[in-house]
């Protein structure tokens, strides 16, 4: 049967038609036995130094003493109805790729099913740009969600601030020392109630491509501006807060509120890593190298797992219950917005962020 099939299949008109099909093609009997393939299907072959017809599919292909748990082989032939299936390879080139198969029944005379064309396709790139397609539909429903909701972010706030102005009234028949400890409380909430005015719009409107406001920071003072600012949520988880600043002033060209963002989201991160912890430590330490300030904040908290560490910087990524998966790729924009440069190391002993900015000496002598 085998031999009859297999003469059937080698004339050239046909045989020509299969090779000039890029996907590879086999037609395997009733017991996974390859009658025909096309030439692709032969060089695919040929490199596992077999050939093809005449052999059984599943350990010509994949070396494989039992049918693949993946064929579809005798449902076709059963039914009589064709099938498709995908399943992950780990190919020659070291990549994964996904193939698709489809099953095609093949009438033998007098209608009796034995055989079936198999077509083989690596729609990996297919696969790839569905995934970013469904990725790109969830940040468009994320940037209509987020419009709908800029009016009552914004509301809040707005309240804040006036609650704020109307507290400052209060306090002005009390007694001088009181009045600078309110006024001064209520300063540092008007000043992150603005910020956050600013940063809700920048997310809802999608304004992160806009332009710096450039100015001369120094990052001594933005850092001291952090980690008073974070100190007591930090005192809250019983967190302590090691702050060590460069003797030289550490001064670079840039945004100084996106700059302070970053730190805050990269301190704050730290903090929640260890919250549940005894002994929570974070070092923060500026210092100057011969063309960047350089920021380090290093914890030793419970660290990233290896698995998860490629993904910290993508958009919406997060471990947290409550977390969005904005602020680590937010801090990456801003730096490298800044041409800077943000990495980090961990282990099981805790984590190591890295801000390098150009120094501003450098920027203008450049």
């Amino acid at each position: 049967m085998v031999d009859d099939s297999r003469r059937q299949w080698h004339y050239p008109l046909l045989q020509k038609v299969l090779d000039s099909i890029a996907d590879s093609i086999y037609v395997i009997d009733q017991h996974y036995r390859v009658v025909c393939l096309n030439q692709a299907a032969r060089q695919r072959v040929e490199r596992k130094e077999v050939d093809g017809a005449g052999h059984r599919c599943h350990q010509m292909i994949f070396d494989q003493p039992e049918p693949c748990p993946f064929c579809r082989l005798e449902k076709v032939v059963a039914a009589g109805k064709s099938e498709k299936t995908n399943f992950s390879l780990l190919d020659t080139d070291g990549r994964n790729h996904v193939v698709e198969l489809s099953f095609y029944p093949i009438a033998e005379p007098g209608d009796q099913l034995e055989s079936c064309m198999v077509m083989s396709r690596d729609i990996t790139e297919n696969v790839g740009l569905f995934s970013e397609i469904s990725r790109l539909k969830g940040l468009a429903a994320m940037g209509e969600y987020a419009a709908e909701l800029t009016h009552e972010i914004k509301n809040p706030l707005n309240s804040i601030e006036i609650q704020m102005m109307l507290l400052k009234r209060v306090v002005r028949g009390l007694p001088d020392d009181v009045q600078r400890e309110v006024n001064g409380i209520v300063e540092v909430v008007r000043l992150e109630n603005q910020r956050l005015n600013q940063l809700a719009n920048d997310f809802l409107l999608m304004k992160k491509s806009r332009e710096l406001s450039l100015m001369t920071v120094d990052i001594n003072d933005l850092l001291s501006e952090v980690a008073s600012l974070l100190k007591a949520e930090a005192e809250r988880e019983q967190v302590a807060i090691d702050l060590s600043l460069s003797d030289s002033p550490s001064l670079v060209r840039g945004d100084r509120d996106k700059l302070k963002q970053a730190c805050v989201n990269l301190l704050k991160n730290g903090i929640e890593a260890l919250a549940d912890q005894e002994d929570g430590r974070i070092a923060i330490t500026v210092s100057l190298d011969r063309e960047n300030v350089v920021i380090d904040f290093v914890d030793n908290g419970p660290g990233i797992p290896y698995a998860e560490q490629l993904k910290v910087f993508k958009l919406f990524y997060t471990t947290k219950s409550t977390g969005t998966g904005i602020g680590l790729h937010l801090c990456r924009d801003i730096v490298e917005a800044h041409g800077g440069e943000i990495s980090f190391v961990s282990d099981e002993k805790g984590a190591a962020f890295k801000v390098e900015l150009p120094r501003m000496e450098l920027m203008e002598n450049g």
